[in-house]
C-alpha cells in the first residue's frame, strides 16, 4: 500500500470507529413529510428517510425510503444504490413489540412458513414490515410498523432495531455487476 492508501485508511478505521450504533430492541418514531418521488425541489432525504445511524446521514445513505410518485401509491424501498441491498416482508397486522429476530423470517415460526422478502413493498397502515439491509459496510435487521399513513402525502413509522454491525471487508471477489450474466 502507497501512503495516501494508509492515509485514507485510517480516516475510514477513525471514522467507523466513532460511530454510534443503535440501541437494540427499542421502540422510536419516525415521521416522513411526504413520499421521496412526490416532494418540492430540491429532491433529498430530509424529510422521507430514516437513517439508523448518524453514519449513514454523513454519507447521505438511508437505511429506509418512503417513495412514490404524487397521486401513487407509497412504497417502502431499501435497495437503494451501488452493491447494497435489503429486502422487505410484510408481516401483516402484527403488533410491533411481538417482532423478535427469528420472527422477522418466519413469524409464525412454523416450517415452510418462511416470510416473503421484496426489495419494495407496498405501504399499508396498521402493517409491520421487517428490513434486511446487507450494505459494503453495514449489515442490519430491523422491524418497523405504520402507525398513519396518508397516500403520497405524511406517514409515521414506530421501529426497532433487531440487528446492526459495521463490517470490514477483508476480501472480496472481483467482478460484482447487477446484470452479469453467467457463462
Amino acid at each position: 500500500m502507497n501512503s495516501f492508501t494508509n492515509i485514507l485508511l485510517c480516516l475510514y478505521v477513525a471514522t467507523v470507529s466513532t460511530v454510534v450504533l443503535p440501541e437494540l430492541h427499542v421502540i422510536k418514531q419516525a415521521t416522513f413529510k411526504y413520499p421521496y418521488s412526490c416532494q418540492p425541489q430540491p429532491i433529498k432525504y430530509e424529510n422521507c428517510a430514516l437513517f439508523l445511524t448518524q453514519y449513514g446521514v454523513s454519507r447521505n445513505a438511508p437505511d429506509l425510503l418512503y417513495n412514490g410518485a404524487c397521486g401513487s401509491d407509497n412504497v417502502f424501498d431499501v435497495m437503494l444504490a451501488g452493491s447494497n441491498f435489503g429486502m422487505l416482508s410484510d408481516l401483516g397486522d402484527v403488533p410491533l413489540e411481538t417482532v423478535s429476530a427469528s420472527k422477522a423470517f418466519n413469524y409464525n415460526r412454523t416450517v415452510g412458513q418462511d416470510n416473503e422478502f421484496v426489495d419494495s413493498i407496498p405501504v399499508v397502515k396498521g402493517h409491520t414490515y421487517a428490513a434486511v439491509l446487507a450494505k459494503s459496510d453495514i449489515r442490519a435487521l430491523f422491524v418497523f410498523r405504520v402507525e398513519s399513513y396518508e397516500r403520497s402525502g405524511p406517514a409515521v413509522i414506530s421501529y426497532a432495531v433487531k440487528q446492526y454491525a459495521m463490517m470490514e471487508v477483508v476480501q472480496e471477489a472481483p467482478g460484482f455487476d447487477w446484470d452479469a450474466p453467467n457463462h
